[in-house]
């Protein structure tokens, strides 16, 4: 029976039954696995591409949230900069601002500072910006005019820095690296610049204008001829208050 179906088969639509029960040839098999072999190859490449690409995105991300929270916390000292001059440690007068020299990167007195537990203290505060090890720190201390033995606190506040640079900007379009200026005067800067190059992102730049009231502050000391804190003991006056 079946050899009539099959002879009728080849008769009438050409196919052979017998034909079909041969199997795969060894040619046939190693074609079939190159294939294979190559879907693999291409699929694992894929797969390990997304998933590079997913977790640079997510450090990358990372990345931007730590130092939009960095540039918040320098953004929220410089906007509340106060043309408050201290002493150091050394009894020797240190300007509101300071750019580029001693120690840190960045240093000022800001007012603001928040006492919700009514601390017996200034509202005014002496902060600095440095990098160690890759690190940007900020720096605080408990009072404006320091002791021999004051010490700032620090705080962690951005991994990865390669580089933390900050300009005084004294006109539209111009900036120096050190404040104060042998040739400036006195006066406060219009703003300061910000470059940061991180890991991850590379260069970053922020121009931050300085609060008015503190430079018209800061002109109506100089047009008195009462500079704060100017090398004596004599009693200071201070518009905007003093550290307890």
């Amino acid at each position: 029976m079946k050899s009539l179906w099959s002879s009728l088969l080849v008769s009438w639509v050409g196919i052979d039954m017998g034909a079909n029960d041969r199997g795969f040839t060894l040619l046939e098999v190693l074609v079939a696995i190159s294939i294979f072999a190559m879907i693999s190859v291409v699929s694992a490449q894929l797969l390990r591409s997304i998933i590079k690409t997913e977790s640079t995105v997510s450090l990358s991300n990372e990345s931007i949230n730590d130092v939009g929270r960095a540039l918040n916390v320098i953004y929220r000292d410089v906007s509340q900069l106060t043309p408050r001059n201290i002493r150091d440690e050394y009894g020797d007068v240190s300007s509101a601002l300071i750019v580029g020299q001693g120690a840190h990167v960045l240093e000022l007195s800001r007012t603001g500072w928040s006492n919700p537990a009514l601390h017996s203290r200034s509202e005014l505060q002496r902060v600095a910006y440095k990098i160690a090890d890759g690190v940007l720190y900020r720096y605080f201390w408990l009072v404006l005019d320091r002791a021999e033995d004051s010490q700032p606190r620090m705080q962690r506040l951005l991994e990865g820095v390669k580089l933390f640079e900050v300009k005084a900007i004294t006109q539209p379009g111009e900036s120096i690296d050190i404040w104060p200026a042998f040739d400036a005067g006195p006066a406060l800067p219009l703003g300061i610049e910000i470059i940061l190059t991180v890991d991850h992102i590379g260069e970053i730049r922020r121009t931050f204008v300085l609060p008015e009231v503190a430079r018209s502050i800061n002109k109506a000391q100089l047009a008195g001829g009462t500079e704060e804190l100017e090398g004596t003991d004599a009693p200071r006056q201070n518009p905007v208050g003093e550290a307890q």
